[in-house]
């Protein structure tokens, strides 16, 4: 096993690692974290992206602490339309699932609305919301204590449960037509958009002023997946 590749601001005061896998149904998995304790923040996240022999989301777990707030985004994003796919939605967000100790994604979203140490996060990014997409999307700020935190940490181990079951189905929702090349062509479009997306993030601006562009380029081909597949050609 490789080890995680080290990196650092020029000036030493924010040093990270990343690490990356595939294989299977996984196209391309990440573990990044890194940490300044002089802008007092850290940061720790987990990206997994589905190969398109199958339909099943994508995953994403990062978790931000900046002083004593954590920020988290834990979302599983669609590879359909939602609006137009119900079987879909239904199946990836309304069903029991076992990872998820037989509760629904809709169940652990509803359970942070009705949890007052959750604070909704809106980012004032018309970028950012778009691609908002999954409905049980956790975005969200709460205080930094050892009881938030293991909420926190029980809902994120939940999501990539939840995502390796699906990922290991071999009929359904997922399989169907996978064939085809009209679902390819829409597996492909929205993988490209995807990882557009990163691009035009304006946090990604923010990082770049840490850790410097082509520092910051590379993060990202490798954090929003195989920096050799063909679809960046297209960013």
């Amino acid at each position: 096993e490789a080890a995680p590749h080290s990196f650092a601001s020029a000036d030493g005061m924010c040093t990270g690692e990343v690490a990356a896998y595939k294989g299977g149904r996984v196209d391309w998995v990440t573990t990044c974290k890194f940490f300044s304790k002089s802008l007092g923040f850290g940061n720790m996240r987990i990206d997994g992206w589905s190969t398109r022999e199958t339909r099943a989301p994508h995953m994403a777990v990062h978790l931000c602490i900046v002083f004593n707030v954590l920020f988290i985004y834990v979302s599983l994003p669609p590879r359909a339309n939602l609006l137009l796919d119900d079987e879909y939605n239904d199946y990836v967000y309304g069903e029991p699932k076992a990872g998820a100790d037989g509760k629904s994604l809709n169940d652990l979203y509803v359970q942070c609305v009705e949890d007052k140490a959750f604070k909704r996060y809106m980012s004032k990014s018309h970028v950012v919301n778009a691609f908002m997409v999954s409905p049980t999307t956790l975005l969200y700020t709460i205080p930094f204590n050892k009881k938030n935190f293991a909420k926190v940490r029980d809902l994120s181990i939940a999501h990539v449960k939840v995502w390796l079951d699906m990922l290991a189905e071999e009929d359904g929702v997922f399989l169907k037509n996978i064939d085809d090349k009209r679902v390819q062509g829409e597996l492909l479009q929205l993988d490209v958009r995807t990882r557009q997306f990163c691009g035009r993030d304006p946090d990604t601006k923010n990082v770049a002023n840490i850790l410097g562009l082509e520092t910051t380029d590379k993060l990202v081909r490798t954090l929003w997946g195989d920096p050799t597949d063909p679809v960046w050609s297209t960013r």
